[in-house]
């Protein structure tokens, strides 16, 4: 299936944004590259949103999570106004560098006025 370049690039951009804003918990960042209500699908459950549902400082602290590498995405398919984007893996690590956990998720995002915005996601973590 071809991928239109622009069109992924543009949802590259927002995807990188949004990685960027949760690797330093600016959530206010976060909060511009979400369109709520937020569809977050968890575990034999969907919930839908109005504010983005964790706080990465949070989660940092609870798990010495201290960075995230080796992260794996692709922009799998988009329309003029739908893309879908999916976290193949990535590995959140502590400061000494041992992994905690494999993340993968999956985001749905929606072209706006205001540009690409993620308005699903679903993932999934598996301890190291």
């Amino acid at each position: 299936m071809a991928v239109d370049e622009g069109i992924r690039d543009e949802v590259l951009a927002a995807y990188t944004a949004y990685l960027a804003a949760f690797r330093v918990n600016d959530v206010r960042a976060i909060d511009r590259l979400i369109q709520y209500p937020l569809a977050y699908i968890g575990a034999g459950k969907t919930t839908l949103v109005d504010t983005f549902p964790a706080e990465p400082a949070a989660l940092k602290a609870a798990k010495q999570w201290h960075d995230t590498r080796d992260f794996t995405y692709e922009v799998v398919c988009v329309s003029a106004d739908k893309a879908h984007l999916i976290l193949r893996q990535a590995t959140r690590v502590r400061a000494d560098g041992s992994p905690i956990e494999t993340v993968s998720a999956f985001y749905a995002l929606t072209r706006t006025p205001s540009g690409w915005k993620i308005f699903a996601v679903s993932d999934i973590t598996i301890p190291a």
